[in-house]
């Protein structure tokens, strides 16, 4: 094995440990001893490779996000019906608030700093960027099949990621505002009928 893949092995330990920990301890109650432990390393050997908790932050950011991008992509693969495939992004997205809503805590911890570190506003923007893109290339598939409505791809990638995201952020501040269950079908249906060739009257 080459440095450069043992490197790449032992960073990806590292960012694993992190994850952990952010799930037992919460992101304000771990510590860099604490990653250690976990990963089986020294901490020298993880400031070796992440100069600041910012930039372990960031990877681990990039971790979950390509995470919840490979169960979407696995999820939908095999699906050929678009409305389908809607559905089951707008589930998964859900899902993974609920099941890893330690992401979005440090995702809106770094949302604090986007106005004073270009490099933390440059990692979130091109998150948003994967998912709204995927909800978009779903939309073009419909359109290119003739089963969606004219819609433009991209604005119907972001109302989506929209809707998620508002919703998501108000059950994570108060997870009794609504049930969220109820409310996921609710927003998939109605993303899902913005998307009926029969509706008309209100264009994107």
């Amino acid at each position: 094995m080459s440095k450069a893949d043992v490197a790449a092995e032992r960073k990806e330990q590292i960012v694993r440990a992190t994850v952990d920990c952010i799930s037992k301890f919460g992101y304000h109650n771990f510590s860099m001893q604490d990653v250690a432990r976990t990963a089986g390393v020294s901490k020298g050997i993880i400031h070796y490779y992440f100069l600041n908790k910012d930039e372990l932050m960031m990877s681990v950011l990039d971790k979950v996000a390509g995470d919840i991008e490979r169960v979407l992509q696995s999820d939908m693969a095999n699906i050929e019906d678009p409305f389908q495939k809607m559905e089951i992004f707008v589930n998964v997205c859900f899902d993974v608030v609920r099941s890893t809503r330690e992401y979005y805590q440090v995702n809106m911890d770094f949302w604090t700093q986007i106005n004073q570190k270009d490099e933390v506003r440059a990692v979130i923007a091109r998150h948003y960027a994967k998912f709204r893109e995927t909800a978009a290339k779903v939309v073009r598939q419909g359109l290119e099949a003739g089963k969606f409505r004219k819609v433009d791809p991209a604005q119907y990638g972001s109302f989506v990621i929209a809707v998620i995201d508002g919703l998501s952020l108000q059950w994570l501040f108060d997870d009794k505002v609504f049930d969220y269950d109820g409310m996921v079908k609710v927003a998939s249906r109605l993303i899902i009928e913005g998307l009926l060739p029969e509706r008309t009257d209100q264009r994107m």
